[in-house]
């Protein structure tokens, strides 16, 4: 089977667990990816082949604050000009199946040249009662149209009570609760406490702010602290200013190491870094973009199963200190942490993908 797999190139979290998919698919199928940007040299530099498109979105903020509106509706990027890429990879490639992680371009080119397909999501609903909604709710209604039509809405979550994008999510009939899809083996002898902190935060430059706290809370406590940025520009504004205490990672294709090794990690609410730091064992401190409600209802939930602490942007000079140190002292957060670790190992998507693709189960 020819399997085509179109990936959301905003942020890193649709990219790596499109990797787990396409390695187990793999074993058994052609598979070939269709990205963009970033996302695009990664899933390359993993080995990845891939057919390059463009995005249909760009991630906008400011000072930590996520601009929906400014997200979805530029100038710069038009979701027209990505079908029409989208359908001209299709004709060439000839895929039985698309599985597209948040490219709904992919999806409408699916239907256009009559393709069955798959859509990955961790959320079809974001309640909210902030002023976003007013976007937000509307958009997620023409999704659910969208994932409505679709053979699967494959769901790469945790079942409950632990599934971290609950309060992100409507039920539809065609959802498939799967299990995390994370690119790793997680073999819980092999996992350490080397006694550092692994930020995982994103190479978006409205989240400078929160790197350079952790480097003076790095200089002030001599804690040691990893940065893994995502951006070979934010790294090398970082080399600047490090405090002795702290590595700076551009980017990096071993992010399994780093987080088997790690005391806790520190990042922002998306889902899949979550996912993999649920799946190790290990505890969270998340700092959701502000005006983002999915990042802020995954932290949340976070929050709720006390397997970490959410922090708000705003709050960060008064609280990030404050919460470093509880994590670090109180178990509670690592035994919580080891619960969920535990589900995991019990329901892998990765064990689950290539039945769904095979059989429709």
């Amino acid at each position: 089977m020819r399997i085509l797999i179109s990936v959301c190139g905003e942020g890193f979290g649709h990219t790596t667990r499109c990797i787990a998919i396409g390695k187990e698919l793999l074993k058994k199928h052609d598979v070939r990816y269709a990205a963009y940007g970033k996302s695009k040299d990664f899933i390359e530099m993993s080995g990845g082949v891939v057919f390059e498109t463009y995005p249909e979105i760009k991630l906008s903020g400011k000072d930590g604050k996520f601009d929906v509106t400014k997200s979805i509706f530029n100038s710069d990027y038009h979701p027209a000009r990505a079908i029409k890429k989208e359908l001209d990879i299709i004709r060439t490639y000839e895929p039985d199946l698309i599985i597209s992680d948040c490219k709904y371009s992919s999806v409408i080119a699916s239907k256009i040249a009559k393709k069955p397909y798959y859509i990955i999501t961790n959320q079809n609903y974001t309640k909210t009662d902030k002023k976003e909604k007013y976007i937000v709710y509307p958009v997620m209604s023409v999704l659910n149209v969208i994932h409505n039509s679709a053979e699967k809405v494959i769901i790469p979550d945790l079942p409950c009570p632990y599934t971290i994008c609950e309060y992100n999510l409507k039920m539809l009939e065609n959802l498939a609760f799967i299990g995390p899809l994370i690119r790793y083996d997680v073999n819980p002898e092999e996992i350490n406490d080397e006694g550092y902190i692994l930020s995982v935060i994103g190479g978006f430059e409205y989240r400078f702010k929160i790197l350079e706290l952790l480097n003076k809370l790095s200089n002030k406590k001599g804690i040691k602290i990893k940065m893994v940025c995502g951006s070979y520009d934010v790294a090398k504004k970082l080399e600047a200013v490090k405090s002795e205490n702290v590595e700076i990672i551009p980017m990096t294709t071993e992010m399994d190491k780093l987080i088997k090794d790690c005391s806790f990690l520190v990042c922002h609410g998306g889902h899949s870094t979550l996912m993999e730091a649920v799946c190790f064992g290990k505890p969270i401190i998340t700092i959701p973009d502000m005006g983002h409600p999915e990042q802020e209802n995954n932290a949340k939930k976070i929050n709720d199963l006390e397997c970490g602490i959410a922090l708000s942007y705003k709050n960060l000079e008064s609280e990030l200190e404050n919460a470093i140190e509880k994590v670090s002292s109180n178990p509670k957060y690592l035994k919580n942490a080891k619960k969920l670790q535990k589900s995991y190992l019990n329901h892998k998507g990765t064990d689950k993908i290539l039945n769904i693709v095979e059989n429709g189960l």
